[in-house]
């Protein structure tokens, strides 16, 4: 798996030189407002950022040999002269956030000052819906931000054991609004995504998406080693011309996504 990881960072970099191209249970929730519950479209964008989300934990994170990731899998290293490579078995078993996962994910992050990354997901599912895609990731220097991260996915797919799949890109970079001093310690973290672009493809049409608003991550009150957005605004854009708004919430822990 290292040959493969270190190709597919390879690869992978080579899309932070383009732009996007087209191609849980918790607790309980608030009920969205009326007339603004998600369509099929922003629950797409909301899918697509939840992954994100995942993706960018793992690449902010350390993990020792034998940790349980979200305690429902086993933490795998494997050093090389040119980095490290961690795998992450997930067996099935409920998450700490209700999620059930199974499959690999395999992280290699460079041993370079930069950190420069590639995660590859094995046949990963969470809920039964099968996650494909390379996702590569890069500490960024950024006046006034700190530890910016550029996190990038071309063509990567969601498909639902049941319903439409549909393929998927985004570049976006975030950065650590609070818990930048304590890097040792997560559990104070607020990362804050202020760039980004998706986009999105199905059988039956298409759009692209763009922030209107920074989006806040937070870790989840009813799932402290998660995070989920909470806050900020997504401009959904249909190649058909119509367009909506994804908005994350209040910030609060129990945020409820809804349309606008």
């Amino acid at each position: 798996m290292k040959t493969l990881a270190k190709s597919l960072a390879f690869l992978a970099f080579t899309l932070f030189t383009f732009s996007c191209s087209e191609d849980n249970p918790e607790q309980p929730q608030p009920q969205p407002q009326p007339g603004k519950v998600l369509d099929e479209w922003g629950q797409s964008m909301l899918q697509i950022e939840q992954i994100a989300t995942e993706m960018e934990l793992l690449a902010r994170g350390t993990y020792a040999n034998g940790s349980n990731f979200l305690a429902c899998s086993q933490v795998q290293n494997e050093l090389d002269p040119d980095g490290l490579e961690t795998t992450f078995t997930f067996s099935g078993s409920t998450c700490v956030d209700g999620k059930t996962r199974s499959g690999t994910i395999s992280m290699f992050t460079s041993n370079k000052t930069n950190l420069e990354g590639v995660i590859f997901l094995d046949d990963f599912k969470v809920n039964g819906t099968t996650l494909e895609g390379a996702f590569a990731f890069q500490m960024v220097q950024v006046p006034g931000k700190a530890a910016a991260l550029r996190l990038v996915s071309s063509n990567a797919q969601v498909i639902p054991a049941t319903g439409k799949s549909f393929s998927y890109s985004f570049n976006r970079v975030t950065h650590l609004k609070e818990g930048a001093g304590t890097m040792d310690d997560s559990s104070d973290d607020v990362v804050e995504l202020y760039d980004a672009d998706y986009s999105c493809l199905k059988q039956d049409g298409a759009f692209q998406a763009s922030l209107l608003s920074p989006v806040i991550l937070k870790k989840s009150c009813a799932a402290p080693a998660n995070t989920r957005p909470v806050q900020g605004k997504v401009l959904i854009k249909m190649t058909t011309g119509q367009q909506s708004t994804l908005n994350f919430g209040d910030g609060t822990c129990a945020s409820q996504p809804y349309a606008e």
